[in-house]
């Protein structure tokens, strides 16, 4: 297959366009860091022609960035990938979202239960937030209008290497570091199934229009339990199928269930494994 790839030269990019070579695939790298831009369609339409997928990791994501900036390229931008896509009849348009689509992550509010899932509502207030979830809709209106297969990908905060160390460093300095300032959940995914994810979705089976939460399968802390973090930072948040933290305390708090069941995907990264193998 020959597969676009913007943000081809970014941390998820990078990994992502390595295992498809790896695969045997043709990818088509297209990244601002290669002189090219989303917000330039004509470029776009070159780089679609003849493609079988595309997948759409280039963004703003600096919570920091100047708003109208960040909603600009990540909403228009979308928008253009998906123009691109539909005049060059290509099937499949992978989309890297984020959980903060949801409203829930980086303070921005409090969930209504716990573990947190697909269906959960979606409220964001941050212009991150929201031009990500705008994107997912202008999604899922080209499957609507076209039948052009669209998967919206939504990780958490993506580790490599060196994330794992500074966030161990960060928490032997400082316990309180795990849930301040924001409380994330716990949540993370490691690069190397972030890449998997988004290298499944290129080939699973036609969902049509979907939009999938992705965690690794443990939360990230410097000891305290799921439950036991959950009651001490939303007092009274609901948790559903609390039994199953009994077995397993340390589970992930976004269920990635549809995600594992839609992309025949299951993360291998944990946070204990790294622990464990860093001896730290």
């Amino acid at each position: 297959m020959r597969i676009l790839v913007t943000g081809s030269e970014g941390l998820i990019g990078r990994r992502l366009v390595a295992l498809l070579q790896e695969e045997g695939e043709d990818v088509v790298p297209f990244d601002v860091a290669r002189g090219q831009d989303v917000q330039d369609e004509a470029a776009l339409r070159r780089a679609s022609g003849g493609c079988d997928a595309v997948v759409h990791l280039a963004a703003i994501v600096d919570q920091d960035a100047d708003p109208v900036h960040t909603v600009r390229v990540n909403l228009q931008g979308t928008a253009n990938v998906l123009s691109a896509a539909r005049e060059a009849g290509i099937p499949r348009v992978v989309y890297a979202s984020s959980v903060n689509a949801l409203g829930v992550f980086q303070g921005e509010g409090r969930p209504d239960y716990l573990p947190l899932d697909d269906d959960h509502p979606c409220r964001p207030r941050s212009p991150y937030g929201l031009s990500k979830l705008r994107a997912e809709g202008l999604c899922a209106q080209l499957t609507e209008r076209t039948g052009i297969s669209t998967i919206c990908l939504r990780p958490p905060g993506v580790w490599e290497e060196t994330t794992y160390a500074r966030i161990a460093a960060a928490r032997a300095a400082d316990p309180a570091f795990e849930w301040s300032p924001w409380w994330e959940y716990g949540a993370f995914l490691d690069v190397r199934d972030c890449a998997s994810a988004f290298a499944r979705a290129i080939h699973c089976a036609d969902p049509g229009h979907i939009r999938l939460l992705l965690c690794a399968a443990d939360i990230s802390t410097s000891g305290s339990t799921a439950l036991e973090l959950a009651e001490r930072l939303v007092p009274g948040v609901r948790i559903r199928d609390r039994a199953s933290f009994a077995a397993d305390p340390f589970r992930a708090l976004i269920d990635a269930r549809r995600a594992r069941q839609v992309l025949q995907w299951a993360p291998c990264h944990t946070w204990r494994d790294w622990m464990r193998e860093s001896g730290a």
